[in-house]
This record gives C-alpha cells, structure tokens and sequence, in this order.
C-alpha cells in the first residue's frame, strides 16, 4: 500500500519555494531598476553608441581601455570581428590574422550595419556596464521562472506570467541590438522604455501575488473608488514617461543641431507635447496628494502604509526636479534622476494596486 504525504509536509515545501521565490523576487526587482539607473545614464551621457556593435564591444568581450586598442598596430595578432578606426571608418576584421606593416583593406571589411566610428572610453564603459548589469538581471529572471516551476502545482499563474516576463526580455534584448544598429533610433529607444515597465509589473505582480499566497500579506480593502483612482494615477504615470521620452527625443535633436550649445534656448523650442507633459504633471500631483491622504488612513500593513508615503515623497521631489529642469536650462545630470523618480512612482503605484483590493474583506 502506497504510503500518503501528510499534508503539512506539502505545506512545509510550498512555503519554502514561496521564500526562496520572494527572495529571488526581490533581488530580480532591484536589478530591474538598477538596469534602467544604468540605460538613463547612458542616454544621459551619450554613452549609448559607446560600443557601436553588440553583444560585444568592438569585438572584444571585455572592452578596450586604450584608443590605442582600435588604432591599426603593426605586428598585431587580430582575431575574427574585431574591430578598428581608421580614417574615420570603422572595420571589421574578416578572419584571424597577424597585421602586416601597412593597412590591408583585404584583411578588413568597412562595418555594414551603420557608420559611427568613435571612440570615448568613458562612453564605452559606461554602455558595455549597462548590458553587464543587463545580463546579471536576465539570469536573475531565469532563476525566478526556475523557482516559480518548482511551485508549479500551487500556483500556475504566476508562472506563466513569468514566462510572459521571460519574452519580453528576449524582446528587450533584441531591441537593445536593433536600438544599437540603427544608431540610436528614436522611436526604438521609446519602446525600450516601455518594455522595461512591463517587466517591472510583471515581477512586482508575482512578488505580490506569492506574498499573499504565502501568507505574507493581506490586502487592504479600499473601496471602489480608491481603486479606481489608483488605476487612473497608475496609467497617467505611463502616459506621463511616455511623455517625457517624446521630449527627450526632442531635447536630442535639439542638442545635436546645436552642438550641445546655448542650452537655456532649449526649452522654447520644444513642441506642444512639452506643455502637455507639463499640464499633466500638475493633475499627476494632485491626484498622488488625493490618494496619499485616503490610503494613510485606510492601510493597515506596515510594508503597504511605506508604499504610501512613498507616493507622496516621490511625487514631490518629482514634481520640485521638473521645476528645476525647466527653471535652470535642462543640466544633463537631472534628466536620469527624473526619469527614475518616474519609474520609482510607477513601481509603487502597481504594487499598491496590487496590495489593495476593492472588495470588503471579512
């Protein structure tokens, strides 16, 4: 006769996984913003053609420190696609080789998929960060899939939505390369960004959801309304980051045309999409006040009641950074602390609407 499981050992496992996943979880979370820290640095310092190929950097794994490394040497042993300036070209080395005296143009090949060929180390390092950071958090996200199949039986949702998660990483990925071969495209940079807030709902989500299932935490109640509201908040903070990235794309062309001069003249000759952010801002503030001062009375978990506060901290220095960039000419180091603060208010507000509910608890 086939002996029976007692069921407070399937209840022991499950709570295992349910801690090692909301471990994982959070870790994964971190990661995420620390990713999207790095890529507004990038943008911020036009690091973003740092390394004009990918995955490598000019055909090295780990990227060169020295001009001299992308200069034609003498007696040099190149391998397979690495890469070179010369005349303001960049090639590509076609094969294994030791270099002649001279430059052979039959040992290279002028790079085909754009023509940027500059090199800053500092520009370099700081993109080939990024995407070290970039991968990190990619096998963070695969460990998190692999933790939610060991709960599989429990609880399926969470890890389908982490599949869901798992493509739009290969998404991301993938635009990373296209955003790199087409030299910084505006629109592609856009849906990069929107790309990284689905990933960040969709880890968010399952922390959530395995913290309620683990008994870690109990929703809030709020009503209706309150719910409603957070839902309306939380969609305006996208429509708000899109926004922002449109002027953004703006502020570039306007930096390219000139030159990276007379930035105090920068501001009168954005759109009418920079008024639209700005009005909306002001209805993104008073919203965020109105739910801070419901939900402060309403929450009763400690880890929720945070969340809440901090709503009200970030939408103010978010709101106070706005007056500043455009009070004092748009300084380069406010715009990645702007958008961050924009992500930051994103992640609390989904991981309110997450803790809350609108039904009555008993």
């Amino acid at each position: 006769m086939r002996r029976k499981i007692p069921n407070t050992f399937v209840l022991m496992e499950s709570t295992r996984y349910d801690l090692k996943f909301l471990k994982v979880a959070s870790v994964t979370l971190v990661l995420l913003y620390l990713v999207i820290i790095a890529g507004s640095i990038v943008r911020a310092t036009g690091s973003g053609m740092g390394c004009p190929d990918w995955p490598k950097c000019f055909g090295y794994y780990i990227p060169p420190t020295n001009p001299a490394q992308i200069e034609f040497q003498e007696s040099h042993e190149y391998k397979k696609s690495m890469m070179i300036i010369v005349n303001d070209t960049l090639w590509l080395s076609k094969a294994d080789f030791t270099s002649a005296k001279k430059f052979d143009y039959s040992n290279w090949e002028k790079y085909p998929v754009h023509n940027y060929a500059k090199f800053f180390v500092m520009q370099t390092w700081v993109e080939y960060v990024n995407r070290l950071i970039g991968a990190v958090n990619a096998f963070a996200l695969l460990a998190l899939l692999l933790v939610a199949l060991l709960r599989f039986k429990n609880d399926r949702i969470t890890f389908f939505v982490l599949v869901a998660g798992m493509c739009v990483m290969a998404f991301v990925i993938w635009l990373g390369a296209v955003v790199v071969h087409t030299n910084l495209a505006p629109q592609k940079i856009t849906f990069h960004m929107l790309s990284s807030l689905a990933l960040l709902g969709v880890v968010i989500f399952s922390h959530t959801r395995v913290s309620v299932l683990a008994n870690k935490l109990v929703k809030s109640s709020v009503g209706k309304k309150i719910h409603f509201l957070l839902t309306a908040a939380l969609l305006l903070t996208i429509l708000q980051i899109v926004f922002g990235t449109q002027v953004r794309q703006q502020i570039d062309v306007i930096n390219l045309d000139s030159g990276g001069l007379m930035r105090e003249t920068w501001i009168s000759k954005l759109n009418r999409i920079y008024l639209v952010h700005q009005l909306t801002a002001m209805v993104v503030v008073f919203l965020n006040g109105y739910l801070f001062f419901k939900l402060k009375r309403i929450v009763n978990d400690s880890t929720t009641k945070i969340l809440v506060y901090g709503i009200l901290l970030v939408i103010l220095l978010e709101y106070a950074l706005g007056v500043f960039i455009h009070n004092f000419s748009i300084p380069a180091f406010s715009q990645p602390i702007h958008l961050i603060l924009a992500l930051l208010l994103f992640g609390i507000q989904f991981g309110l609407l997450q803790r809350t509910t609108r039904k009555t608890l008993n």
